[in-house]
């Protein structure tokens, strides 16, 4: 993709090197992760979520970490849910993130 920012020790986190990607760049990948069901916009006090539930599956696309110092990350991308990620990985974990900084 754009090169490797880093990961966590189990797997379940990927930082990417993105910084030649918008914020648009970021939110379309988000949203094709989530095909046909649209990302709904919800603002929380600590930054803005977008997010797609669909076949038991959650696409969550937000500009806050707790981590955000540390990893540099602007934008999170959770993938929830998704059976083919962990089979493919084999990891057993319900939830794998997506970091672009």
């Amino acid at each position: 993709m754009l090169g490797d920012g880093g990961s966590n020790k189990k797997g379940t986190t990927k930082v990417l090197a993105s910084e030649s990607l918008n914020d648009k760049d970021i939110y379309t990948y988000a949203q094709s992760l989530a095909g046909s069901t649209p990302l709904i916009e919800v603002r929380k006090s600590k930054g803005v979520v977008y997010y797609a539930k669909y076949d038991g599956k959650i696409i969550n696309l937000r500009n806050y970490s707790a981590s955000a110092q540390e990893s540099k990350a602007r934008w999170t991308i959770d993938i929830i849910g998704n059976k083919d990620i962990n089979k493919a990985s084999n990891l057993s974990g319900n939830k794998f993130e997506l970091k672009f900084r």
